[in-house]
């Protein structure tokens, strides 16, 4: 296990302007990521209602407090989503949540597996290209590969909610029986943000050393298509969000459409981010 997969000496021996022509060549001419990011958008537009639906559902089941726990599960999605996504999301999920029974939330749960499975797989293969690999799996073995990877980054999304909305009164609670003072809410603040950092984190090095077919995998928590993939995620969907909030004419243009097409963007965005670091963990190779 390595925690950094470069030194600094790696580092600043780069030709910068050498290093970005040829990340763009493998990642736009070579690979064609924009296409890979659309398809992997269009997966997991499928799998997001059903898995939220899920989260709700056995939050309010355990904690008896559905209600309380959609309202801060949006207000958290329109923290990192654009308000129309946001909005198209809760209110779907409002819906189906008031219509729905128990088998039709299970078979939304298989839909959604099935779905954000299939992304996986799309991710997969994206990652086995920019990293100049063959894929000698049978489709059987790729395809149980992409359904454990969906249901651990869905107990690593359900980990970061929980602690989300109910670390600060966990931590109240245990330093309350010890008889230690209460943090202030900046120190919850604080608290909650580590948890998203270090949940990102376990995302791409799973993504990035696990997922395509390296010939001996190993488990590195940092890489540098890491690090700039997180910072491009938090930065690409503040911009979004920020330019949506001043220039927004989808709605204008595609009416109720509008919010749907946001949400296919940021999912396409946020899927590109993921592809663009791995090409840049494969080009740092060749250096």
């Amino acid at each position: 296990m390595t925690i950094l997969s470069f030194k600094y000496q790696d580092l600043s021996d780069l030709k910068v302007k050498d290093f970005f022509y040829r990340l763009y060549d493998k990642a736009f001419n070579e690979e064609d990521l924009t296409s890979s990011a659309a398809q992997v958008a269009f997966y997991f537009t499928f799998a997001l209602f059903p898995l939220l639906l899920f989260l709700v559902s056995l939050f309010g089941i355990v904690l008896e407090s559905a209600d309380d726990l959609r309202t801060e599960l949006f207000f958290y999605l329109s923290q990192a989503m654009p308000g129309s996504a946001s909005d198209l999301v809760k209110k779907t999920i409002e819906e189906v949540t008031e219509n729905s029974s128990g088998g039709k939330l299970t078979f939304g749960i298989l839909i959604a597996l099935y779905s954000a499975s299939a992304g996986i797989d799309s991710i997969r293969i994206a990652l086995n290209g920019v990293y100049n690999l063959t894929e000698t799996r049978p489709w059987w073995r790729t395809k149980i590969l992409s359904i454990i990877m969906t249901l651990i980054l869905a107990v690593f999304f359900t980990i970061a909610l929980g602690v989300i909305f109910y670390g600060g009164k966990f931590l109240t609670l245990i330093l309350d029986s010890i008889n230690l003072p209460i943090p202030s809410p900046f120190f919850l603040g604080i608290l909650q943000g580590l948890t998203v950092l270090v949940v990102l984190i376990l995302t791409f090095a799973l993504l990035y050393n696990y997922l395509p077919k390296h010939k001996k995998p190993s488990w590195v928590w940092i890489t540098p298509g890491a690090i700039v993939g997180i910072v491009l995620w938090l930065g690409l969907s503040y911009a979004f969000r920020l330019y949506l909030g001043y220039f927004n004419t989808y709605d204008k243009t595609y009416g109720s459409l509008g919010a749907v097409i946001i949400l296919m963007l940021w999912l396409l965005l946020t899927a590109l981010v993921i592809l663009i670091g791995g090409s840049m963990n494969a080009v740092l190779q060749e250096f």
